[in-house]
């Protein structure tokens, strides 16, 4: 059960690293989150496309 909450968190910090890079990347350090393919801003970070992108 430690095990499974454990890489469930670490997999959120991973996706939330991730959408703050795509951020970065698009010129917006100040988001949590971006579209990998237009660089709109993201308000979750369980996402990697905007819904256009989609």
């Amino acid at each position: 059960m430690f095990e499974t909450q454990y890489n469930e968190e670490m997999e959120a910090e991973v996706r939330r690293l991730e959408g703050k890079r795509r951020a970065e990347e698009a010129g917006h350090p100040e988001w949590d989150n971006a579209c990998a393919l237009c660089g709109c801003q993201l308000t979750a970070t369980e996402a990697d496309r905007c819904n256009s992108c989609r």
